[in-house]
């Protein structure tokens, strides 16, 4: 069984809850995703690294990459995923969702589903039946059991006055984030005329945030991961930071254990990822069930100067790839756009996956 650590992102000292700006591709500033991806994350690191420690490799990146570009990389990590408490939420998986006939959900509100709790995430994964007392939250973005529910803190925790029914009610009513359009005025250097726009916000409900699973091949390298987060805290994290946005930090939650067997024969993704040219008949497997989407973006040169990324195209968290008893590794990208850029630009694509089931069919 898979047994992954995770970190829990906290509200910095001082703030009541978590606050960020995380863009979207080709859409303005009054519009912003409630995660952030791996392939960013990791990027966020690797700037943490190279302003942290001054040495480089050879062709001039920071020193912490270099073990990630091996065939075994020290660690992998998800992208960062909502939570509830300590609860954190996983990706729905390209599966069948098998649901009874008691069950107050309909179908058609799978397509609005996105996360899943560990238990109802695993089930899913084994192909099992899911319980008829499911909670629908956050507008049916995330589903939960009543017996994860019961198990939340407050305010999410059934009071002593209340009725299933009613905190069931309030459970479904109450958002663990909203996005808010936060005033704007910026004013012309030469004219002094004043342009209103607007910047979308995600707030986090107090006791809500983020959290990040990974899993560690060499146990040394987490204290190094542990600074950089810290760092990456201090810094903020995503977009408008001189803003007052995306600050945080940081707690161990309880290690995730996901009752999967081994070996396995497929695998689900809790990241983004590109697959090696090894890999790509995992991906030609007409079995497999993956969306794809394409991430370029902009950089900041270490000259100063401002560059758009290579495009690539990325499998997205919650594909699932039919393999072998290995699981799917990826690989890091160089995407600056030509020699003039004296530095690699690195997308990661390495995959963090846990094991499923044979396919029954």
């Amino acid at each position: 069984m898979p047994t992954l650590s995770v970190y829990h992102l906290i509200p910095p000292a001082g703030a009541a809850n978590l606050s960020f700006h995380f863009g979207r591709q080709g859409i303005g500033l009054e519009e912003t995703a409630e995660t952030l991806a791996s392939d960013s994350f990791f990027a966020a690191l690797v700037v943490q690294a190279a302003l942290n420690d001054p040495r480089r490799t050879a062709d001039g990146a920071p020193v912490w990459v270099e073990p990630f570009l091996a065939d075994q990389p020290p660690l992998r990590h998800s992208s960062l995923l909502p939570r509830i408490g300590d609860l954190p939420l996983l990706p729905r998986p390209l599966l069948p969702i098998h649901l009874p006939p008691t069950a107050e959900l309909a179908g058609k509100q799978l397509k609005k589903l996105r996360y899943l709790s560990p238990p109802l995430f695993v089930a899913v994964c084994k192909g099992e039946v899911l319980p008829a007392d499911l909670i629908s939250l956050q507008q049916g973005k995330i589903w939960l059991s009543e017996e994860d529910a019961r198990r939340l803190p407050a305010p999410w925790k059934q009071t002593a006055t209340e009725s299933s029914d009613a905190w069931r009610a309030r459970l479904t009513a109450t958002p663990l984030w909203q996005v808010e359009a936060t005033p704007h005025v910026t004013l012309d250097r030469l004219s002094a005329a004043s342009a209103y726009y607007e910047v979308g916000r995600i707030s986090f409900a107090v006791g809500a945030g983020l959290s990040l699973l990974v899993a560690f091949a060499d146990d040394q390298a987490r204290p190094s991961f542990e600074h950089l987060l810290t760092l990456l805290g201090e810094s903020g994290l995503g977009g408008k930071r001189t803003n007052g946005y995306g600050a945080f930090a940081w707690q161990h939650g309880t290690a995730l254990t996901l009752d999967l067997p081994s070996p396995h024969k497929r695998a689900v993704l809790l990241s983004r990822y590109i697959p090696t040219p090894a890999e790509l008949p995992l991906v030609r497997n007409e079995r497999s069930t993956y969306q794809l989407t394409r991430v370029s973006g902009w950089f900041l040169a270490a000259d100063g100067s401002t560059y758009r990324r290579q495009a690539v195209m990325m499998l997205t968290e919650g594909a699932v790839l039919v393999c072998d008893e290995r699981l799917p590794g990826g690989q890091i990208l160089d995407v600056r756009p030509d020699a003039s850029v004296s530095h690699p630009v690195y997308r990661s694509g390495l995959a963090l996956a846990v094991g499923l089931p044979a396919d029954s069919k």
